[in-house]
This record gives C-alpha cells, sequence and structure tokens, in this order.
C-alpha cells in the first residue's frame, strides 16, 4: 500500500533582512505562537490562514453586494415615488402660477389656514394612491 505522505523539499529565499518586520523574523514568531515543528510547517499554516482569509474577504463582498441589492430593491419605489410627486407638486405649482398671473389675480389670493373641503379630498386621494403603490 502506498503512502500519501510524500514530503518534499524545497529551499525558500527570502530577500528581505532578517530583522525585518516580515521574513523569517515573522515566521520564526509564527512556530512559535503556532507550536509549529518547523519553518515549512509554519509557511504552510501561514499560506492556509492567507487562503481563508482570501475566501472570507471574498464572501463578504458578496454578502455586501447582496445587502446593497435588497436596500436598492427597497429604496428604488420609494425614490420613484418621491421624484413623481416632486414633479406633480412643481407642475401644479406653475399651472396654479399660471393661472393667477394670467386672471391678474396676484394681489386678490388670499393665503388662508382654512382649507376647502375639495383640497382635503384630494390630499385624501393622493395619501390612498401613494399608499397603493
Amino acid at each position: 500500500m502506498a503512502s500519501n505522505n510524500k514530503r518534499e523539499h524545497h529551499w525558500v529565499y527570502l530577500d528581505s533582512a532578517n530583522d525585518g518586520e516580515y521574513g523569517w523574523k515573522y515566521i520564526d514568531q509564527y512556530m512559535k505562537i503556532h507550536r509549529c515543528n518547523s519553518r515549512g510547517e509554519a509557511i504552510e499554516g501561514i499560506i492556509h490562514e492567507h487562503q481563508e482569509m482570501q475566501n472570507e474577504l471574498l464572501g463578504n463582498k458578496v454578502l455586501v453586494q447582496q445587502i446593497v441589492a435588497e436596500i436598492k430593491k427597497s429604496l428604488d419605489p420609494i425614490r420613484l415615488r418621491t421624484g413623481s410627486t416632486e414633479r406633480s407638486v412643481a407642475m401644479f405649482r406653475e399651472l396654479l402660477n399660471g393661472f393667477i398671473v394670467l386672471h391678474g389675480m396676484e394681489e386678490q389670493f388670499p393665503v388662508m389656514d382654512i382649507q376647502s373641503d375639495a383640497i382635503v379630498r384630494a390630499e385624501e386621494k393622493i395619501a390612498d394612491q401613494i399608499k397603493a403603490q
């Protein structure tokens, strides 16, 4: 029966100096912390951790994209309704302003705190339409 524990030996050269933040000093610290038997085992551990972090980062990016898509789905209808309402109000103001100017009513148009029944009904109708959307 053949063993799957074949070991390969390779030389690893690091360009950084021994006293640098990374390099052999980092690997030796990793060996002590993780109780590795050799530098090779430490390098394998570092590579394994790096791969796990890469996968986690990728997963986080996917999660962020999913959250953004869900929020966008919720906000788009609100944004569209708000834009539609702003356009409708602006159009109504322009039409009303044109009517007042055309009929010379600038000085005669009273501003009151009391609203007519027609305005109250119009506001209720608009509120119902917004709820329906």
